[in-house]
């Protein structure tokens, strides 16, 4: 028993030992590296890159990390890599990358070799997130060095596409997702829009692809559409605007609102959306698809007094906004089918009707032109809240 206890305690103490040891390894490997958590890409002249890389490095006297922006010029992103080594006192690594950005004329040309390199690299996880820079991407990875503060822009831009996605106001821009839309005969990618402003990166538009170039570029006004279109709405928030005569009519029938509407249009905040689209195929032989958007949510805020205790003001306001965002929608498609491009997915639906056969991108694209969109929008308002 005695022997034992001894052989625990010995095993015990071995242990610790190597925990401690495992743990100093550790910190003094971190203190060697630097982690490069974003990156960006513009065209150089008519054949090179430039690459700028925002590095952490850990100061192990003070227990704190500071930031690096290192930039270079080179044919590829693994000649880019070796020159901005050679301007680091520490191995750089990409283990830690969150996201990507793409200068506008670089995604004009096409980005998919630059985007292969990061499939190809073991260390990087594809959950980053791509984006692309409304000028270059220099411009917004160089901003940390002019608002002269210690800022981790890094990981500033990875909590901006974030929680941005997370709130339903854009869609999910992975590499994961960019490789399964580029991959896909019936699917093209989508990715945000950087700009600097007042010497802060914020999210200005969605840029539309054709395969692996940029081709266009959606507002902010059509986030929510595109977002409906593609992806399903849990919990998000939205304002529309009406102009018309209907609902200014109804308004003055209120007897607790007395004065004239004063507005040219009238604005409303609905919130708590949830919402489902269906996509079907209704007629092969023409290439007519139903597009069918349920919405439930609820009125949040009105910029007029509607009464909306009668049963007839809520119809009419969820008539009004589904003759609204059936124009919006139809509208939205028919830019979509005029540039040749398919970020809804209605090539998916095309090949699910062809019994196996695999169609190739040239067919899509020839049958695409064809395509008839009828669209049917049905909102309901579930509950009513504040009156502005």
């Amino acid at each position: 028993m005695q022997k034992f206890r001894s052989n625990f305690i010995l095993l015990s103490i071995f242990l610790l030992s190597f925990v401690i040891n495992a743990g100093c390894v550790q910190q003094k490997q971190l203190e060697k590296l630097g982690l490069i958590t974003t990156s960006g890409y513009d065209l150089e002249g008519k054949n090179k890159i430039k690459g700028t890389i925002v590095v952490q490095k850990f100061d192990p006297m003070t227990t704190q990390s500071s930031t690096k922006v290192i930039t270079s010029v080179a044919n590829t992103s693994k000649g880019l890599r070796q020159l901005e080594n050679l301007q680091s006192n520490q191995r750089l690594v990409s283990g830690q990358l969150r996201s990507v950005i793409y200068s506008r004329e670089l995604a004009e040309k096409g980005i998919i070799q630059l985007v292969d390199t990061l499939n190809r690299d073991a260390a990087i996880g594809n959950m980053v997130y791509l984006t692309v820079a409304d000028q270059s991407a220099s411009e917004i990875l160089q901003i940390e060095k002019a608002k002269n503060e210690n800022v981790n822009l890094g990981t500033y831009m990875y909590n901006l596409i974030q929680q941005n996605v997370e709130g339903e106001q854009i869609l999910s821009p992975t590499l994961h997702e960019f490789n399964h839309n580029y991959y896909d005969i019936g699917k093209d990618p989508v990715l945000p829009i950087l700009k600097v402003q007042d010497q802060d990166v914020v999210i200005t538009g969605v840029g539309l692809f054709s395969d692996d170039r940029l081709v266009d570029e959606l507002e902010k006004k059509d986030f929510f559409y595109l977002k409906i279109l593609i992806d399903k709405y849990k919990a998000g928030s939205q304002e529309i605007g009406f102009k018309t005569e209907e609902l200014n009519k109804l308004i003055m029938k209120n007897e607790n609102y007395t004065k004239k509407p004063i507005y040219s249009k009238i604005f409303i905040t609905i919130d708590n959306i949830r919402s489902k689209t269906k996509i079907k195929l209704v007629d092969k032989k023409n290439l007519r698809y139903k597009v069918e958007v349920n919405l439930d949510s609820r009125l949040l805020e009105m910029t007029e007094a509607l009464d909306l205790g009668k049963p007839s003001s809520v119809k009419m306001l969820q008539v009004k906004m589904n003759n609204l965002m059936e124009k919006r929608i139809e509208k939205l498609l028919l830019r979509f089918k005029k540039l040749g491009i398919d970020p809804i997915g209605f090539g998916d639906e095309y090949e699910a009707h062809l019994r196996g056969r695999v169609i190739s991108k040239e067919e899509w694209d020839k049958q695409y032109k064809r395509v008839i969109f009828d669209v049917h929008v049905n909102n309901t308002i579930e509950r009513t809240g504040v009156i502005d």
